[in-house]
């Protein structure tokens, strides 16, 4: 299987994820006790929820795709995603990362830099509301904050600007700080579905980002995949996607996904799986992106003056890639257990 497939969410998962999500924002605009913003955080999520459904309704089919907005239904639904991934669990653990990990309230369009400054969801109560995600995903409600903890702990090691930010900061503040940076054109290119263009384009690919995924036909793939999360979306520069353009953009994306990568390895593959094959795969992999972004930068560097910026930004984010990738291998090693003959055990455990 192609790495960026073990990142992939098909149609219903995606729905699932995004719905959780609307969830999420919903009961903080629900406990919101100051009219004003209230009023601000259901424009939002309205803003958002159209953005969404603009990348989940690209099918031909007539039936439009709709969020589903209550308990009951998620519960339902939920049981019905389990059941269909019947031993193979990873993309039920991608649902809670990207749902345990996602800060509403980022830019979208049509609301002032002032509103994404003083506006962070309350994540006390967003944990109450985790937590039964959680069980309807039927794993261990524990893994949510391992999820927090581990993806706070990989900005720390890979970033020295967010190591200080994070001192007494939220990790919700953090998220934002880092999504407010991804509000490029040319990345919400890259996370808009293959068959939208211009302010539509945009729209969707702003709320995707935002809820941590990347449309997979915009990476190029096909075969029943919606949308990459996880931090996946890295490896769309080993399928043609142009990373690194994106990356001239912007290099906190590499630090959102790269950090992403670290939980991913840590916490799904190696803690929850027990997956030492597909470990190595994904190192290796990371290896053969690097190698491809290093490509792209010495390409840039033949017109230095007119790719300063992306110069800048494509250097850090290989910086910040090199960084996960080291911090990934330091996991793997700590994780090989060894049998009487030297030899590690390479057993998988799918469930947790």
């Amino acid at each position: 299987m192609d790495m960026l497939q073990q990142f992939g969410l098909n149609d219903q998962q995606a729905r699932l994820l995004f719905s959780m999500q609307r969830y999420l924002v919903k009961n903080d605009i629900n406990v919101e006790k100051i009219p004003v913003l209230k009023k601000k955080k259901a424009e939002w999520l309205d803003t958002w929820e159209k953005g969404i459904l603009k990348l989940l309704n690209q099918s031909e089919d007539d039936n439009k795709v709709n969020l589903i907005k209550n308990e009951g239904d998620l519960k339902r639904e939920s049981q019905f995603i389990v059941n269909e991934c019947k031993h193979l669990k990873t993309p039920l653990f991608l649902i809670l990362l990207e749902a345990s990990l996602f800060a509403p309230y980022f830019p979208v369009e049509g609301f002032q830099k002032s509103f994404y400054e003083i506006t962070v969801m309350d994540e006390k109560k967003a944990i109450y509301v985790l937590r039964k995600f959680s069980d309807m995903l039927k794993i261990n409600g524990k893994i949510v904050e391992r999820y927090k903890k581990s993806f706070k702990g990989s900005i720390r090691s890979v970033s020295g600007f967010y190591t200080k930010m994070l001192i007494g900061t939220s990790l919700g503040a953090v998220l934002l700080a880092l999504t407010a940076g991804l509000a490029t054109p040319v990345i919400a290119a890259l996370a808009a579905p293959a068959g939208l263009s211009g302010a539509a384009a945009v729209s969707a690919g702003l709320a995707a980002l935002g809820g941590g995924a990347v449309a997979a036909g915009g990476l190029g793939m096909a075969g029943g995949m919606c949308v990459i999360v996880g931090g996946g979306t890295i490896f769309g520069a080993l399928s043609g996607a142009s990373l690194g353009a994106a990356l001239g953009g912007s290099a906190d994306y590499a630090l959102r996904e790269g950090a992403k990568l670290q939980v991913m390895m840590k916490e799904i593959i190696l803690y929850a799986q027990k997956d030492i094959c597909l470990a190595q795969k994904m190192i290796q992999s990371q290896r053969e992106v690097i190698k491809q972004l290093e490509s792209d930068l010495s390409e840039l560097r033949f017109n230095e003056k007119e790719n300063k910026d992306g110069i800048k930004n494509l250097g850090k984010a290989i910086e910040y890639l090199r960084s996960s990738l080291e911090n990934s291998e330091k996991e793997l090693e700590k994780s090989y257990i060894y049998k009487d003959d030297g030899e590690y055990d390479k057993k998988r455990s799918h469930g947790f």
